[in-house]
């Protein structure tokens, strides 16, 4: 199931999970966010992908990103080894973007970050590349199982291991949040991943979300929401009103999450 409008809520559940998605415009012209999920009797997946690129190029690179994982899925199912086929999903990904053209055929020079949850019976695989994110509640605890890609984690690491020096650090951070992984560079230079399955419980809730939440609400409210609200799209719709509060005086970015209830 995905949705191409611009403000859009989706809902379904199987044998094993509920899983909502709930996107809005926020207060840029076009939404370059998308996000998708196909669901089977005991299994599914679930994808969030943020665009970026002008003329349409953001929406067009997040959109071919978030079909390309669907029908992949649809096309490997039974899939015996989720981790390589999550990580050969997104490379070719990746490929297909950096290949967009635009209408005079220059290259649209677009791209999109990924966060993919595959669920089967009792265990969860992901991926990411890029800022979004992924986090996982359980007993009311909030833990972010991402990473963002982005300049800053590179500064940082650079500074612990004596690559830069301080002054130099300090110098660059400024542009730490620009992203330094994502799907259309044709080579990823980032890429995450479990290599061994994570075992899900009941009333677990993964959260899968664009920056357009997490630049707006900390972890420590995100977690107060999901503790709070047990029906899933509730919850979706208190974070939705917490972010619109949060961002009056911003110029809010479009805002993709999808909240999924472990049976």
């Amino acid at each position: 199931m995905q949705s191409h409008k611009t403000d859009y809520t989706l809902y379904d559940e199987n044998s094993i999970i509920e899983v909502a998605v709930l996107s809005v415009l926020g207060d840029r012209e076009e939404q370059q966010d998308n996000a998708g999920f196909q669901l089977k009797i005991d299994e599914g997946l679930i994808v969030v992908c943020d665009g970026m690129g002008g003329h349409d190029g953001g929406q067009t690179a997040s959109t071919l990103a978030t079909e390309w994982f669907l029908n992949s899925y649809l096309q490997e199912y039974p899939c015996d080894d989720p981790r390589s086929w999550l990580v050969d999903a997104a490379n070719d990904a990746d490929r297909r973007i950096a290949e967009l053209h635009t209408s005079s055929g220059k290259l649209m020079k677009a791209g999109s970050t990924v966060v993919a949850v595959y669920i089967k019976a009792d265990k969860l695989f992901w991926l990411s590349v890029g800022d979004s994110r992924i986090y996982i509640l359980r007993k009311g605890e909030l833990v972010r199982a991402t990473a963002d890609h982005n300049y800053s984690v590179l500064l940082n690491h650079q500074l612990g291991s004596g690559e830069i020096d301080d002054a130099t650090y300090h110098e660059r951070i400024s542009k730490g949040e620009a992203l330094v992984s994502f799907l259309g560079v044709n080579g990823i230079p980032y890429i995450d991943s479990n290599d061994v399955p994570f075992g899900l419980q009941s009333g677990d809730r993964i959260l899968l979300t664009t920056d357009g939440l997490y630049k707006l609400i900390p972890d420590d409210g995100i977690k107060n929401v999901l503790v709070n609200f047990e029906n899933i799209e509730d919850a979706l719709a208190a974070l939705e009103m917490k972010a619109k509060k949060q961002g009056k005086s911003l110029i809010r970015d479009n805002m993709t999450v999808s909240l999924i209830k472990v049976k």
